[in-house]
C-alpha cells in the first residue's frame, strides 16, 4: 500500500544480511576503529557497534580525546575468548559459549555492563549448580557482588543443606553461610550429622579466626538484648526443656563471650 503517494517498503532480510556482513568485516579487520587488547590478544571491532551494546565502552569512547581516530582499550583481567563471545553477540545477537567458558563470559559481560548477557549467564550457571559446586559458585557470586544470583544459590544450599554439608568446602563457609545453615526448621536431635559439621566449622573458626567468631558472638548478644527490651512482658526461654536447642536459634547465641576454647566446645557438644 502506498499512503499519501509515498512508497514504503520493508526489507525483512536487510538487517540480518547487513549484520552478517559487518561481522565479516570485523573478523577481517576492515573499517575497524577500535582495538581491544585483552591479556595480550588484540580484538578489532567497530566503535559504533560496541557503543550500542556496552554502556561501559560507550563511556570510554565518548571520552576519547581523539574521537575520530582508532580507540585502544586494554583489559588485563578478562578472558580473550569470553570477550570474543561478546563481540559475536554484539554483531549477531547470538550468545554461544562452551559451558566451561560461561563464567568468564559472565565476568566480561559484567565489566561491559551488558546486563542482559550477565543475567543469561547467571541463570545458566544456576541451572548447573549441584551440591558439589554450590559453595564454589556462591563464593564466585559473592566476589562479583551479584545479589540476585547470591540469593538464589543461598536458597539452593538451604534446600540441599545435608548434601552440601558433606562437601569439603563446607568448613570454608563465611559467617553468612553459617547463619543460613542455622535457619533450618528441623530440631537438633534429628539433624545430628549436620550439626556435627557445624561444630567442626566452629572449631576451625576458633583456631583460624577467633576474632571473627568473637565478633559474631558479640553481635548475637546485642541482638538478644534488643529482642528482650522489645518483649518486656515475655518470658520466652532461649533453651528448650531438656537442654535441646531449637534449630532456629543460632548456636553462637549460647556461647559465653569470653569462655576458653575447650569450654566453648563442651557447651556446644552438650547442647544436643
Amino acid at each position: 500500500m502506498i499512503p499519501n503517494g509515498y512508497l514504503i517498503f520493508e526489507d525483512e532480510s536487510f538487517l540480518d544480511s547487513t549484520v552478517a556482513k559487518m561481522n565479516a568485516l570485523r573478523k577481517s579487520g576492515q573499517f575497524c576503529d577500535v582495538r581491544l587488547q585483552v591479556c595480550g590478544h588484540e580484538l578489532m571491532a567497530h566503535r559504533a557497534v560496541l557503543a550500542c551494546c556496552s554502556p561501559y565502552l560507550f563511556e570510554i569512547f565518548n571520552s576519547d580525546i581523539e574521537p575520530h581516530g582508532v580507540s585502544h582499550v586494554t583489559f588485563e583481567d578478562l578472558n580473550p575468548e569470553a570477550v570474543e563471545v561478546l563481540l559475536n553477540y554484539a554483531y549477531t545477537a547470538q550468545l554461544k559459549a562452551d559451558k566451561e567458558l560461561v563464567k568468564e563470559v559472565y565476568s566480561a559481560a559484567r565489566r561491559f555492563k551488558m546486563e542482559r548477557v550477565k543475567q543469561i549467564c547467571g541463570d545458566y550457571l544456576l541451572s548447573k549448580t549441584d551440591s558439589e559446586s554450590a559453595i564454589s559458585f556462591r563464593n564466585f557470586a559473592s566476589s562479583v557482588g551479584d545479589a540476585r544470583v547470591l540469593a538464589k544459590v543461598d536458597a539452593f544450599i538451604q534446600d540441599n543443606l545435608l548434601e552440601v554439608s558433606e562437601q569439603e568446602d563446607f568448613l570454608k563457609l563465611p559467617r553468612l553461610k553459617l547463619e543460613v545453615t542455622l535457619e533450618d526448621s528441623l530440631t537438633l536431635p534429628s539433624n545430628g550429622k549436620l550439626y556435627s559439621k557445624v561444630l567442626s566449622w566452629v572449631q576451625r573458626s576458633l583456631w583460624e579466626d577467633g576474632e571473627q567468631l568473637e565478633r559474631l558472638m558479640e553481635e548475637q548478644q546485642e541482638s538478644r538484648l534488643k529482642t528482650r527490651s522489645r518483649q518486656v512482658m515475655s518470658q520466652r526461654s532461649e533453651v528448650r526443656e531438656g537442654g535441646g536447642l531449637s534449630a532456629a536459634e543460632p548456636l553462637c547465641s549460647h556461647l559465653p563471650r569470653h569462655a576458653p576454647t575447650d569450654q566453648l566446645l563442651t557447651r556446644l557438644q552438650t547442647s544436643y
